[in-house]
């Protein structure tokens, strides 16, 4: 899969992505708000990401992706289109490095991976969910015009806040990506 907007490229994540995944998910934010994937190395990064890729063919256009900047063709997020055993539609989900932060990415692909999800696999919605601490994640998904729809226990003995975005029927991706 390859999805493309001004600055970026989002595309399916590779086993040699492992150095990026590595200091990604050892970012105390992501540890902080996400989860932390007790990594110790690359090498185990790529095992990891070897198992991930390995459910994502199974999984048929959803998994993780990785989010390129076209300047500079550098790795500076992930973006995320899974369907969880406990939830009744796709979700999404982003993380990027602190330098990629602040800079309207994680909105840009975010958009794109929405647009994704609606055009292939035919959804009325997509849910996104974040721990109640991460007030910039949460301030992000209202901007998209995510809908806050309550708390839920969705990974392990944590609630996290819920949020909904509801397709319309004229929705396209012209007037999502503006």
């Amino acid at each position: 899969m390859i999805l493309e907007s001004k600055r970026l490229v989002i595309r399916d994540a590779l086993v040699s992505d492992a150095p990026f995944y590595f200091e990604l998910f050892n970012n105390p934010d992501w540890i902080k708000f996400i989860s932390d994937k007790n990594l110790k190395s690359v090498k185990e990064t790529e095992i990891y990401l070897k198992d991930i890729l390995f459910k994502n063919l199974q999984l048929g256009g959803l998994g993780f992706f990785t989010v390129i900047l076209k300047e500079t063709n550098e790795a500076i997020g992930t973006s995320t289109a899974l369907q969880r055993d406990k939830v009744n539609c796709i979700d999404i989900g982003y993380g990027f490095l602190p330098e990629a932060r602040g800079k309207g990415y994680a909105t840009e692909a975010t958009k794109l991976i929405i647009e994704y999800v609606r055009t292939k696999f035919k959804q009325e919605k997509v849910y996104a969910f974040t721990v109640p601490e991460n007030e910039k994640s949460k301030q992000l998904l209202k901007k998209l015009d995510f809908k806050y729809i309550g708390l839920q226990n969705i990974f392990d003995d944590v609630e996290d806040c819920v949020f909904e975005y509801k397709f319309t029927p004229n929705t396209n991706q012209s007037n999502l990506l503006g």
